[in-house]
């Protein structure tokens, strides 16, 4: 098990996402004896004030499940330093978003999209994280350009997470 504050991280997620975004604290928690599931942290004075949470999907293909910052920290740049550690990992890079339709969603589309990430337009639904959530209309930006078949080799690699929690 990786050695990591998970409380603080749970807290950061729950204050962050809705609840079907993510999975209740035992299962999230289990996440943490998986070999291909990490989490990048930002800390200060030894108290986590950000997170990325990633799966390496294969040797060269990682996802971004979550990406946080503790709220009254939001905007002082923790979150640009996380993602920069995110980014200077090998592979090609992936995360969902939900479509833009607010303001606030195409902010978050706006902010990946500077990292140089791409925004597909591929109909994808995120897995279903909790028995009883219905499946979620969202969108997978990448790294880099990607066809069709790469598209949909990436939401099913993603997919096959959840059968193998």
């Amino acid at each position: 098990m990786k050695n990591i504050n998970f409380d603080t991280i749970y807290s950061i997620l729950e204050s962050s996402f809705e609840p079907f975004l993510h999975r209740g604290y035992e299962r999230q928690k289990n996440l943490l004896h998986k070999d291909n599931y990490n989490i990048i942290t930002y800390e200060e004075n030894n108290e986590i004030l950000g997170f990325l949470s990633y799966w390496e999907l294969d040797k060269n293909m990682l996802f971004v499940e979550h990406f946080a910052v503790n709220p009254k920290k939001r905007g002082s740049g923790i979150g640009k330093k996380i993602f920069n550690d995110f980014l200077s990992l090998e592979g090609d890079k992936f995360l969902e978003v939900e479509p833009p339709h607010t303001e606030i969603d195409k902010k978050r589309i706006d902010l990946y999209k500077s990292f140089g990430f791409v925004f597909n337009e591929n109909e994808y639904y995120q897995s279903v994280y909790n028995k009883g959530d219905s499946k979620t209309r969202l969108h997978i930006m990448s790294s880099r350009e990607i066809d069709e078949k790469t598209f949909n080799t990436v939401a099913t690699k993603i997919h096959s997470l959840e059968n193998n929690i």
